[in-house]
């Protein structure tokens, strides 16, 4: 798409994620290792953090050997994900029918359950050695989707849209709209109402591939039906190889990094040169 003039000056490298996967910790489809990866704003932490709580809940109970892992975003703190878990912080909760927990803060902080079920917190960014080992993970639409895909992790992409208002599923000056106060709920509505309405596809690995490789969920959808779903996919972890295989052909080769580092390298050579002409 750049103009015939200025092609010349225009080399593509790749996709730097791509680069993240150092393939050191091999993924292990079979793994009973859950990542939940709940928000990194208000608006997505507040169903996320309930809503992904549910989901361990359930699948937990239908197998016990399950374990899960919650990495937080920089800009998600302790006492963030504390506050959206209480349900008297977070309205939300029961709306979407998600569950409540208690923080324990140590050495290795973790939410609680009621029925004690413990969601490992990760503090340390990026938590790619953890994730590496999780068989899947869930998560909602945005850069964390692409982010996964160059980590070849297969992943669950959630839209509950029990309160569309609260999840704001635009960027740039629809999203602006969105977070307008008074008005900004009902901006969220209709902009929301009109993106579901028209676009099909909403995980990153999904729009390059043009077809939906990793499952997603949008709708009122439930803990419990998504549970179900990731607990027969565990069951069948050649289904979960197959997702992951699916997006190492979509995520592309490594090397990105390299190409760019040569490319700044030769700048720099040219500059030297012409500096001492």
């Amino acid at each position: 798409q750049v103009s015939p003039k200025y092609r010349h000056k225009v080399q593509v490298v790749g996709d730097l994620m791509v680069d993240l996967d150092s393939q050191e910790i091999p993924y292990n489809a079979q793994s009973s290792l859950i990542g939940l990866m709940v928000g990194s704003k208000d608006n997505k932490l507040q169903i996320g953090v309930p809503f992904c709580l549910a989901i361990a809940e359930v699948l937990h109970r239908l197998q016990p050997e399950t374990e899960f892992i919650i990495p937080l975003a920089p800009t998600v703190t302790l006492d963030m994900i504390a506050h959206y878990a209480n349900p008297q912080d977070n309205p939300l909760i029961e709306k979407v029918n998600g569950i409540s927990a208690r923080l324990v803060q140590n050495d290795s902080p973790y939410l609680e359950t009621k029925s004690g079920l413990k969601i490992k917190l990760l503090t340390s960014f990026p938590a790619y050695d953890f994730l590496r080992q999780c068989s899947l993970v869930v998560t909602t639409v945005g850069a964390n989707t692409a982010e996964l895909a160059a980590l070849g992790i297969p992943m669950w992409v959630l839209l509950p849209t029990q309160q569309i208002y609260a999840m704001r599923v635009v960027e740039g000056l629809p999203g602006i709209l969105t977070r307008l106060p008074t008005v900004g709920k009902g901006f969220a509505t209709l902009i929301n109402n009109w993106v579901f309405k028209h676009r099909k596809l909403y995980a990153w690995p999904n729009i390059w591939a043009l077809e939906e490789i990793v499952p997603e969920r949008a709708g009122l959808i439930t803990p419990e039906e998504i549970a179900l779903e990731i607990s027969d996919s565990l069951k069948n972890p050649q289904q979960l190889e197959q997702i992951r295989a699916k997006l190492e052909q979509v995520r592309g080769s490594r090397g990105a990094a390299i190409k760019l580092a040569n490319l700044i390298q030769q700048q720099i050579k040219l500059g030297y040169t012409k500096a001492t002409r």
